[in-house]
């Protein structure tokens, strides 16, 4: 299988240094699914963007510390590539970032969250019942760093997972059993280690207090990264 990264963030040093940068993670997180697969990244935070988007199986598009309805020209530029790969119909999925910047590019509406802050290990639950969503079953637990939701999903879009804080936690496009395009809010790539590092780092900062001690507190529960990681990509019909 070949995979095309589309990088939009960058982790600080510090934590980069400890687990690796975005592409480092999934590649991780790939072969911890026992999957063959080669890995092409392109950063497009420093305007390194595809010129050919057939010559791969899957597009992934990363994490990120902007926003999606930030004015900044490689977001833009982002939107337009979505359109041209979704309208092609190249299976491509996105993680929190890439999620919000899908739902953008096709319709949707996202924005700063009312709720605040989603951090430390969420819950979601399942709200429609796809046949690749068995495999999952009707929750899981993820990791969750992001103060931006989906608040208005496209209306191409499926809502399969959400909670009460993350109402459209997993979209899929096109079509519930076959979809173009699928998304996920939660971090399947994170490692526990790497999200607490995160947090700290936050806490007391752009994170209250009280929301990051409950997310470090809530670290202690079985993570489905796994779990929920390769439905995604079998409901995409790459594996």
């Amino acid at each position: 299988m070949k995979v095309s990264i589309l990088e939009t963030g960058k982790l600080p040093q510090n934590l980069e240094n400890k687990f690796g940068d975005y592409p480092k993670m999934f590649n991780d997180l790939f072969k911890q699914s026992n999957l063959n697969f080669e890995i092409k990244t392109y950063d497009l935070i420093n305007k390194d963007f595809p010129k050919n988007l057939d010559n791969t199986d899957l597009w992934l598009i990363t994490g990120s510390s902007y926003g999606v309805y930030e004015n900044v020209p490689w977001i833009s530029k982002l939107k337009n590539l979505i359109k041209k790969i979704y309208k092609l119909k190249i299976p491509l999925i996105g993680i929190c970032f890439g999620h919000q910047v899908i739902a953008e590019a096709l319709g949707g509406k996202v924005e700063k969250s009312s709720r605040g802050w989603g951090v430390g290990v969420h819950r979601y639950e399942r709200k429609l019942n796809p046949k690749w969503s068995k495999i999952v079953g009707d929750y899981f637990f993820g990791y969750a760093s992001h103060q931006d939701q989906v608040v208005i999903k496209p209306e191409n879009a499926f809502s399969i997972y959400g909670s009460s804080f993350c109402p459209n936690s997993i979209l899929c496009y096109g079509n519930l059993e076959n979809p173009i395009a699928i998304s996920i809010q939660s971090h399947p790539e994170f490692k526990k280690d790497c999200l607490e590092m995160i947090i700290k780092r936050r806490i007391g900062q752009t994170i209250p207090n009280k929301v990051g001690n409950k997310a470090l507190e809530s670290l202690t529960e079985k993570i489905d990264n796994q779990k929920i990681f390769k439905p995604l990509l079998t409901a995409l019909r790459v594996i």
